[in-house]
């Protein structure tokens, strides 16, 4: 049993005593530990190189990407300050150009202004001289003309244009017309009481209108209509005798001639077409001048006047007074 046991366990190691290295040994172990160790280090500064080389080109490559973007900035800066200073330019320019248009319209609308305020001054100046020349010729025509040719410088004062003269010189053209219009007419109204008187009606007429011509007063003009309406009547210008007499009828109620007056408006007013105003004007006269030497005119004037409104009922009369006359 002891053998077999000795069988199976085999042979056993003889130890050997440890020898010492050598020198050599030593060294060469050291060496080999040393190129490990500058294997792992050159290995390790390897990584180490390649980690910085990545790290280097990753700065250069966000240097290159931030270079780019202070390159687009940049371009962007210089274009907007380049338009900005343009778009400056332009305003300034702009505001300068609209100055210096206002200022020179300002300046041409000025010139304009002076030169048409000149251009009056010279008009008015030389109207005002033109008219002081006409108005020294009306006022001589109004002195120095004999008789009634004075009258012309009154016409002539009534077409000048008064306005350009002076206070003094207005007052004096239209004093010394005043004092003619009152010595000529005076003379031309007397001239046409006693060319009335005379039965003279167209002297009366031509005396009678230059004397209303000069605005004589109130009463002295309502005399005048009542002449000059005579006149037209007899001279069967009834047209003209209308408004004359009606001023007179209506202006003077005290007149001793009114009744006369009514008379003749009557006459007018049935010659020229309106018989309702000349019945009406009759009728007036008859009620209001009892006594009137005409009231039989009054009367046949109302008769003339209804048989000229009604023809028809006027007709059957006739024959019944023709058949009348030969047993009278």
């Amino acid at each position: 049993m002891r053998e077999s046991a000795e069988m199976i366990s085999g042979p056993r190691k003889m130890s050997m005593p440890d020898q010492p290295k050598t020198d050599v040994e030593k060294e060469l172990t050291d060496l080999r530990r040393e190129i490990v160790e500058a294997r792992n280090l050159v290995i390790k500064s390897d990584n180490l190189l390649k980690n910085l080389h990545a790290e280097v080109k990753a700065v250069g490559k966000r240097h290159e990407d931030f270079q780019k973007r202070q390159w687009l900035s940049s371009a962007v800066a210089y274009v907007l300050f380049a338009v900005i200073s343009v778009g400056a330019a332009l305003m300034i320019t702009s505001a300068r150009s609209s100055s210096a248009t206002n200022e020179k319209e300002r300046l041409e609308k000025t010139v304009a202004d002076l030169t048409g305020q000149l251009e009056k001054q010279r008009a008015d100046t030389a109207a005002h001289q033109s008219v002081q020349q006409e108005a020294n010729k009306v006022y001589k025509m109004m002195t120095s003309l004999p008789g009634d040719e004075r009258l012309k410088g009154i016409d002539a004062l009534v077409k000048l244009d008064t306005s350009r003269l002076s206070n003094l010189e207005r007052q004096a053209l239209n004093d010394r017309a005043a004092v003619l219009r009152r010595e000529t007419g005076d003379a031309a109204f007397e001239q046409g009481k006693i060319a009335f008187r005379k039965n003279e009606m167209d002297s009366v007429i031509s005396n009678m209108e230059r004397f209303l011509a000069m605005n004589p007063p109130q009463d002295q003009a309502l005399d005048a209509s009542f002449f000059l309406g005579t006149a037209y009547n007899n001279t069967r210008n009834h047209e003209k005798a209308v408004p004359l007499l009606a001023r007179f009828v209506d202006g003077d109620r005290k007149s001793k001639t009114r009744d006369y007056a009514m008379l003749l408006l009557a006459h007018s007013y049935q010659e020229v077409g309106q018989y309702d105003k000349a019945l009406e004007i009759a009728r007036d006269a008859a009620g209001a001048y009892l006594n009137s030497p005409y009231q039989s005119q009054f009367r046949g004037r109302i008769a003339t006047v209804k048989r000229l409104m009604n023809p028809e009922s006027a007709a059957p009369a006739a024959p019944a007074q023709a058949t009348s006359q030969p047993g009278q």
